[in-house]
């Protein structure tokens, strides 16, 4: 993939899932978590089949597979954490995977310590912090659960940059997404008599969009580009999801926000921007 497509292909993604944050939190008023994740996964693993049948190998099998464990581990307690918190504080915290990616990076690509990164990471927690001191004791739970989640999504972006350098991006992404559909089935086998919850037009819209646009183009594009790039560049130019989040669950669903969460995250932003300008440096 080119520089520039994959550059096109990271802001998509990044404003595609900074909406998903506001439309899943409405949907949790009509289908529980796990449910919603099952038909979100079954239905974008269903998507790609038709592309990648052909050119299914052990290699991308194994490899996608393993990577679709944290990816699961992501996206069940981002998706419970909604129910606790907001969109935009979900959006924000979960955000802090762009941080947190170079540091991950440090032993699992073994990359070389830098302390710089090492000083914004901590200052996107500060700002995270800021953000929770207000909150309300479910509203912890909620932001606690997103951290988790933002820690498993840096841990799928570098072992996306270390298993899929030879693989076959497309292939690499249907196994991530089967293994968190065969996961969700099993943490939760009820989840699957919950399809009449399809039958509300919100939830199908939802669950569609989400399956589609959020995982099945949103992941391949992302890790098409993180082959073509880095995992810790992909994560830098994704800092426009947290934004998305917060600009898309404020002016189109009036979530609010308060003075410490904007503070805490202007601090988690500010140190994203910090990480973006001493990168492109070095290119």
């Amino acid at each position: 993939m080119d520089r520039k497509v994959a550059f096109g292909s990271l802001l998509f993604v990044a404003i595609v899932w900074g909406s998903t944050f506001p439309i899943i939190k409405v949907s949790l008023s009509y289908i529980d978590p796990m449910s919603f994740l099952l038909f979100r996964f079954v239905i974008a693993s269903l998507v790609l089949l038709p592309f990648i049948y052909k050119k299914i190998n052990r290699r991308d099998a194994l490899y996608g597979s393993l990577v679709g464990v944290p990816l699961f581990v992501g996206y069940v307690t981002q998706t419970i954490g909604l129910e606790y918190t907001s969109p935009s504080m979900s959006g924000l915290i979960t955000g802090i995977y762009i941080i947190l990616t170079p540091i991950l990076s440090i032993f699992v690509l073994k990359n070389g310590a830098d302390l710089v990164k090492i000083y914004l990471a901590m200052a996107a927690f500060v700002g995270m912090a800021l953000m929770t001191v207000s909150s309300t004791s479910g509203e912890i739970i909620g932001n606690l659960l997103t951290l988790v989640t933002a820690v498993c999504y840096a841990l799928q972006m570098v072992l996306t940059e270390k298993y899929l350098l030879k693989g076959d991006p497309l292939v690499f992404t249907f196994f991530q997404l089967v293994i968190v559909a065969v996961l969700s089935l099993l943490v939760s086998p009820g989840s699957v008599m919950k399809v009449g919850a399809l039958t509300n037009s919100y939830v199908l819209f939802s669950v569609l969009f989400n399956a589609i646009l959020g995982t099945s183009l949103a992941i391949w594009f992302m890790s098409a580009a993180i082959r073509s790039i880095s995992a810790y560049l992909s994560a830098l130019i994704l800092v426009i999801e947290p934004v998305s989040a917060v600009v898309v669950s404020t002016i189109f669903f009036h979530f609010p926000i308060s003075g410490l969460m904007v503070l805490g995250g202007v601090i988690i932003l500010v140190a994203m921007v910090l990480a973006i300008n001493r990168e492109n440096k070095k290119i």
